[in-house]
């Protein structure tokens, strides 16, 4: 590799707002799992991303996610749930669940919580307690169309839906749940993998071509694609 929907409904409310925590990193960082099962970490590196190979026998994961730069989720090819920890020198694996084959699709949104839409369509907020006992809360529902989600903040994430549109899901506070903000005239159609970097940003693979872009947010603009690389059909997760 080079490196360079509206018919879903919110629950009415969902937990209280915080300020800071992004799927996302704050170095910028995300984690891929490549068709040849190895485990790499990318971090910023100018414009473009810089890799460093962290781990082998990744080939049959079903998913990651970073809940931040240290630690992501993983659900394994036996649908056990493992939180992942890196330690400076290794990652020490802490399993925090099974049975999760319910799972559709999962995104870390700060470094307690992440989000799930499971087979039945639900929107379900995770989050750690102590002893990384996870509790959930069912906040929406009717997701079913949703094709990816990228997690950017406590709780703000992306959505890419069935037809390629995509939208920002925030909660603002109000006790009304997660409230989108659609974005007309993008489409993510062609996008594979998406993982979100911080509240402002997050990156695409996109199909056929396998070129990795990432979008920024703009005030006046909305969201500005650039690419950072290419090559990437090589990804088979990234999170």
């Amino acid at each position: 590799m080079a490196a360079m929907g509206s018919d879903n409904e919110a629950a009415g409310a969902s937990a209280a707002v915080e300020s800071i925590g992004v799927q996302a990193t704050t170095d910028g960082s995300f984690m891929e799992v490549n068709l040849q099962g190895q485990l790499v970490r990318w971090t910023r590196s100018g414009n473009s991303f810089t890799s460093q190979v962290r781990g082998s026998g990744w080939g049959q994961t079903h998913a990651i996610t970073s809940l931040d730069e240290n630690t992501f989720l993983e659900i394994k090819p036996d649908y056990r749930l493992s939180k992942w920890t890196w330690n400076g020198i290794t990652y020490i694996e802490a399993v925090v669940g099974q049975g999760w084959n319910n799972a559709r699709l999962i995104t870390g949104i700060t470094s307690n919580r992440f989000i799930e839409i499971n087979m039945q369509a639900e929107l379900v907020l995770w989050e750690f307690g102590a002893g990384n006992q996870l509790t959930p809360s069912v906040i929406g529902s009717q997701w079913g169309a949703t094709r990816l989600i990228a997690g950017k903040g406590n709780i703000n994430f992306m959505e890419v839906k069935g037809d390629g549109g995509l939208a920002d899901w925030y909660d603002f506070g109000w006790g009304q749940g997660v409230q989108q903000v659609f974005h007309d005239g993008m489409d993510l159609s062609d996008v594979r993998l998406i993982a979100g970097i911080d509240l402002d940003r997050f990156l695409v693979i996109d199909t056929p071509a396998g070129d990795l872009f990432e979008y920024t947010l703009d005030p006046e603009l909305g969201y500005v694609k650039v690419q950072r690389g290419n090559g990437w059909n090589n990804a088979r997760l990234i999170g």
